[in-house]
């Protein structure tokens, strides 16, 4: 089990490593089949890389266990997608790029490739980012909405133009808005339908 919190510098984070204040564990096991009002104890580190435009980083994530059930926890940090290893801004980014290219899927990796060495950004990947974000649509808009009832979308005759128009959105909104944040992150973890 994975419970999220917020971190206010990432740059912090990623230096400090297994230093960083991380935050007290519940004061109860947080498995539906246990709940035992008991001390988390601490349970080491494991690993796991973040990938965010040139940087790739392997960043150390806190675990905790429950002496009751014996099941883990772990702190994973707000800016970490579960189950993902690129960042958020680095799949807006390629999504938006790839909904807006004028060249060939290839020539568009390869870009990717030469601007960003480090990241193996691949047909699959864009495929994948791409149909997660067509079919979750409605759910980012249902989000969006959530924030600024009176957000204003434009008539556009495409599924793909009202991607590209929420893309530049959420661009925007990460900045004043940590709840959409993990709303969009939400919906890229939702099932494909």
């Amino acid at each position: 089990m994975q419970i999220i919190f917020h971190v206010d510098n990432i740059e912090e984070y990623l230096q400090r490593s297994k230093d960083y204040n991380f935050p007290d564990p519940p004061d109860r096991c947080p498995h539906s089949d246990c709940k035992c009002r008991v001390k988390l104890k601490k349970h080491g580190f494991y690993y796991r890389y973040y990938l965010d435009g040139p940087n790739c980083v392997k960043i150390a994530i806190r675990r905790y266990i429950c002496p009751v059930c014996k099941r883990t926890l772990s702190y994973l940090p707000d800016f970490c997608i579960p189950h993902f290893q690129y960042s958020f801004n680095m799949i807006v980014k390629s999504l938006k790029e790839t909904l807006t290219r004028e060249k060939t899927l290839s020539s568009f990796i390869n870009d990717l490739k030469r601007n960003f060495p480090t990241i193996l950004f691949s047909r699959q990947h864009i495929y994948f980012y791409t149909k997660r974000i067509m079919n979750n649509l409605s759910f980012i808009i249902y989000g969006l909405r959530q924030i600024d009832p009176y957000i204003k979308l434009f008539e556009v005759s495409s599924q793909r133009e009202r991607a590209r128009e929420i893309l530049d959105i959420i661009n925007i909104v990460p900045l004043f808005s940590q709840r959409f944040y993990a709303h969009c992150q939400k919906s890229f973890l939702a099932p494909l339908t």
